[in-house]
């Protein structure tokens, strides 16, 4: 496994502690451990057979392919090792094929329409250029709503990164469980499996967008310095939450509440907008492309 993919897994990993989820038995014992493949590589750990096993899970997402009426995406998926390289040949298709791939694929899973929608941004989010758009104001507004938390006064604010060696490390995403929620989801122990089968697909879904992240803040910041290496690695470990909070809001969504909170924040991320967190009475975001607030012209985040 290259020095790449485990610094990413590390990110991966701190991201679950800041969240909670390491702390629910049985996802332990994945967490603990990875799955090796014919070629010599890993994979995020998870179950080693059935349903959401690796192997069925690359037979699904073959069969996905071939729903969405692309047989050359199929064969490429039945051809690669891991899910970075499937990442990245599903990122070359139109979004309305990934989006009818991403349903059919995650039809079987508990929250299956909100995790293809995680796929689907997650999969396109660049930093440099991004795809989508949406009005900052009003995606911090659902987040709130959705979460059943009251905004009050706190507002949108948008950083640079540079703005970070002052601001965003006491931040909270929000995205934490309380504990009388984080014990119900424990005791819902059939949703280990489909949950660590949805983190081993994204972790490869988030590869590309997490190096993009790290380039694209390097021109801006002195990776030399301690102070900025630390804004890098917090601004990778938020984007890390986003998705894998997104992910974990819709599996356990019917245990939770049918509204996912952390939607609206991945929305923001895919469209250019890192969410760092709730800090006295702000809601912070870093634009990393220096468009910021000039940006007009709003469309919905969904596809």
């Amino acid at each position: 496994m290259s020095c790449t993919r485990r610094g990413f897994l590390k990110t991966v990993a701190g991201a679950m502690v800041g969240l909670g989820l390491t702390r629910l038995e049985p996802l332990r014992s994945f967490a603990a451990g990875t799955v090796s493949t014919g070629s010599g590589t890993a994979e995020l750990g998870g179950p080693a057979t059935g349903p959401f096993s690796i192997d069925s899970l690359r037979a699904q997402a073959v069969q996905a392919a071939r729903f969405a009426g692309d047989e050359t995406l199929a064969h490429e998926l039945s051809e690669v090792c891991c899910w970075a390289p499937a990442a990245t040949a599903i990122r070359r298709r139109p979004l309305e094929v990934q989006a009818k791939g991403a349903e059919r694929f995650f039809s079987t899973f508990p929250g299956g329409d909100q995790l293809a929608d995680v796929l689907v941004h997650s999969n396109n989010t660049s930093f440099k250029k991004p795809m989508f758009s949406v009005d900052p104001d009003e995606m911090v507004e659902r987040h709130y709503e959705m979460l059943k938390k009251p905004q009050g006064s706190v507002h949108k604010v948008v950083l640079t990164p540079q703005q970070l060696a002052e601001r965003g490390q006491q931040a909270d995403l929000g995205l934490m469980l309380d504990r009388p929620t984080g014990e119900r989801l424990a005791a819902t122990a059939d949703r280990a499996e489909p949950m660590w089968a949805a983190l081993s697909v994204l972790s490869g879904m988030m590869l590309d967008p997490t190096d993009e992240l790290s380039k694209t803040l390097t021109p801006q910041l002195s990776l030399r310095r301690e102070q900025d290496r630390a804004i890098a690695r917090m601004a990778a470990v938020r984007y890390s939450q986003v998705v894998i909070g997104a992910a974990q809001r819709a599996v356990w969504s019917d245990v939770i509440g049918e509204e996912n909170g952390a939607l609206p924040l991945l929305h923001l991320t895919s469209s250019g907008y890192l969410p760092i967190g709730e800090e006295n009475g702000e809601y912070l975001l870093v634009r990393l492309d220096g468009a910021g607030d000039r940006l007009t012209g709003y469309q919905t985040g969904s596809v």
